[in-house]
């Protein structure tokens, strides 16, 4: 009984998750050409940041977010040198 009531707990956490699911929710509203300030605002600190070098999209870093558990890849959002937003993946 106490194993099925720490498995049932853990499943909850797993498939609750509420910051990944705002985070899902909080990149919708990224436009391309936001700084990367104005997306700081919307989304929070990025759990990653990193510089991009020969990448099919001509970025200079990526911020990454955790995303829901049936999502693969995370919330990638990519700046230019200047510092704008041109690219979200939120797959």
């Amino acid at each position: 009984m106490v194993l099925f009531l720490v498995l049932v707990t853990v499943g909850w956490f797993k498939f609750y998750e509420p910051e990944p699911k705002r985070n899902l929710e909080n990149a919708k509203q990224i436009r391309l050409g936001m700084t990367a300030e104005e997306v700081i605002h919307i989304m929070g600190e990025p759990e990653g940041k990193n510089l991009v070098i020969g990448s099919r999209v001509e970025a200079e870093s990526k911020y990454q977010y955790e995303a829901p558990f049936a999502f693969s890849g995370g919330i990638e959002i990519s700046f230019d040198e200047e510092g704008k937003v041109i690219h979200v993946v939120n797959e």
